[in-house]
């Protein structure tokens, strides 16, 4: 509402709703811990909602030391989709637990992954607000006629292709098995897994070939359509994720989980689980990107009195929430985890998939900052980091559906 129109008082509306807002999510956060006993960290549920909560107060935080309230523009929605999504997980709360999470470590580990995850959600929200606002038209000829390469580019790559190499590998049977999915009303027998999981993985290779044939020369002016189409994939595909779990709850979509050993003795996790599962989101985002799209483009094209923040305040918002995050992810998320690994399975590294995407995360990052101090990466290279790096912690964290591993009970 602020951004669309300008008043003051949306702004200090917006930001004392989220300030009272706060009031009854650390209250929530309180009656769990003592109505269980326990730190309410023990699920996937209770840590999406501390990372919500650490974004929310880090952006409090950012409103009063900037006096900006471009980034709750963005990150409002995004927490809200945050919430709803953890609304879709488990919530029962553990009365008692099981011996492995019984530890102090457990307190320090969750809790301080789940602030660091908090701070990254800001640098992601500050860096799609950036990419975003880089997009501004040129109406010059050369830069229409440069855009107009660039949409038919990710017309071919993010749509035709996908969608066509994912049609024919179901028609000449290359699709993967999944003979468990299904979709439509509970009882339905319609079964397009293969197709979505032909369609997960094309559309992966489609965003590498992308990168290669983008058009436009080095040095050419794109006016930023690069960074602002990217962000666009990206939210669509998170808002695909979300109409997937909304499916998946109602039961009226179904995935292959399990596959007949080669032994065919028993079961084993299915490997192709994960390319079904982003298939399903990268579908569902393209239905959502022409709602998302329209919208993207027109925030792009609000004045600069609309949206008074700058690009370089931005970049620096970003950069200071995931300098604040990776401390707090490091030690959390790695040598607290280990520590907490070794009293629990009694070895301090177990190449767990949790562990492993941990690692992918901190090294990311770590190669992020490194980029910045070494490398003097700064605006639309360092926001779309940002972004990746993000999507990179939420690949971790719904890792248990896809990957198991130790870590599966939580």
């Amino acid at each position: 509402m602020h951004a669309a129109f300008k008043g003051a008082v949306w702004h200090k509306l917006g930001r004392n709703l989220f300030i009272i807002a706060l009031l009854p999510h650390t209250a929530a956060f309180i009656a769990r811990w003592s109505i269980s006993g326990h730190v309410p960290l023990s699920n996937m549920y209770e840590y999406m909602s501390l990372m919500s909560w650490m974004a929310v107060v880090t952006l409090l935080w950012v409103y009063f030391r900037y006096d900006k309230p471009a980034i709750g523009t963005f990150l409002s929605p995004v927490v809200f989709m945050f919430m709803v999504a953890a609304a879709l997980l488990p919530k029962e709360m553990s009365q008692s637990l099981m011996p492995a999470l019984r530890s102090v470590w457990l307190a320090i580990h969750v809790s301080m992954a789940a602030l660091g995850a908090g701070c990254f959600l800001i640098a992601f929200a500050a860096s799609s607000v950036y990419l975003i606002r880089k997009y501004v038209p040129v109406d010059h000829a050369k830069a229409r006629e440069l855009q107009s390469r660039m949409n038919k580019s990710a017309i071919i790559f993010l749509v035709a292709v996908p969608l066509g190499l994912a049609a024919i590998m179901s028609i000449i049977g290359l699709a993967p098995p999944t003979p468990d999915s299904h979709f439509g009303p509970a009882g339905s027998s319609f079964n397009p897994g293969g197709f979505f999981a032909s369609a997960g993985m094309t559309f992966i290779f489609s965003l590498l070939l992308l990168s290669f044939f983008w058009p436009g020369k080095k040095g050419t002016d794109r006016s930023g359509f690069g960074g602002w189409l990217f962000i666009s994939v990206v939210m669509s595909f998170l808002a695909g994720g979300l109409i997937e779990g909304l499916l998946l709850r109602t039961d009226w979509l179904g995935l292959t989980h399990d596959l007949p050993s080669a032994d065919g003795g028993g079961v084993t996790k299915s490997a192709w689980l994960i390319f079904e599962f982003f298939g399903v989101a990268y579908v569902a985002g393209l239905i959502a990107s022409f709602a998302m799209f329209p919208v993207l483009k027109a925030i792009s094209k609000l004045p600069a009195e609309r949206l008074p923040i700058s690009l370089d305040l931005l970049d620096e918002i970003s950069y200071k929430s995931v300098s604040l995050g990776y401390p707090l992810y490091t030690v959390g998320a790695l040598f607290a985890g280990a520590i907490w690994a070794e009293q629990a399975w009694g070895q301090f590294w177990s190449w767990d998939p949790k562990e492993v995407g941990a690692l992918i995360t901190w090294l990311f990052f770590s190669g992020y900052l490194h980029a910045r101090y070494q490398r003097g990466w700064t605006g639309s290279r360092a926001a779309a980091l940002a972004v990746a790096g993000f999507l990179i912690v939420l690949l971790s964290f719904f890792g248990n559906y896809f990957f198991g591993g130790l870590h599966a009970y939580a």
